[in-house]
């Protein structure tokens, strides 16, 4: 049994290519968990919890594939395992407060309200968008029966490619879920949970794009 795992919120958005995606280790201690054409997965567990970071690409630009991942109020509609995702309150057009409940297989429900961070790509910045979180515990208080997250700290990266018709995604979360969790289940996270968010949210980048 295991006390962390990848099972928090881990989403990471790709395309389908023949080519293998070039991506690195982050460096020392850091174990491949997971490798295809489109989709790369490195985990590294530290004293606090785990460590991710996982790189896709999609075939959406960055501003749709950054209104996926910022849009709390509809993660129900295509997010894997979330049950409940709200925007709390807004504290500029750049911070929002948000909480979301999930229902991973296996294991008891997780919930967690976190302050998030949001960068809009500019022309100063190189086009490049970003979503930063971390937890914010006093904004909504425990659920009886739901483990409450109380380490989950992270961002997404959305870099352009191809002049902008292409998304390369990076995700980073440091986290630990809570409880005990089997080992199973964390392998599930990274071979199975991780690749099902991220076909989901790709697909509905590739759709939002769609209608623009």
């Amino acid at each position: 049994m295991r006390r962390v795992t990848a099972l928090a919120v881990l989403v990471v958005f790709g395309a389908s290519s023949v080519q293998a995606l070039d991506v690195k280790s982050p460096g020392t201690g850091w174990t491949e968990a997971h490798r295809t054409s489109d989709l790369v997965i490195f985990t590294k567990d530290v004293e606090q919890g785990r460590r991710i970071v996982a790189v896709g690409e999609v075939a959406a630009p960055p501003q749709t594939v950054f209104d996926a991942v910022s849009d709390f109020g509809h993660f129900t509609e295509f997010m894997p395992y979330v049950e409940e995702s709200t925007v709390l309150s807004r504290q500029s057009d750049s911070e929002v407060i948000t909480y979301a409940r999930l229902a991973p297989p296996f294991v008891s429900e997780r919930d967690y309200p976190l302050r998030v961070r949001l960068t809009s790509g500019s022309t100063a910045n190189g086009g490049v968008f970003k979503v930063e979180w971390a937890v914010s515990p006093e904004a909504y208080p425990e659920v009886e029966g739901v483990v409450r997250i109380k380490l989950n700290e992270g961002s997404w990266l959305a870099e352009p490619l191809d002049g902008g018709e292409r998304t390369r995604l990076t995700y980073t979360l440091l986290t630990n879920p809570g409880g005990l969790i089997p080992d199973f289940v964390t392998n599930m996270s990274n071979t199975i949970a991780i690749p099902k968010l991220f076909k989901a949210v790709m697909k509905r980048a590739i759709e939002k794009s769609g209608e623009r």
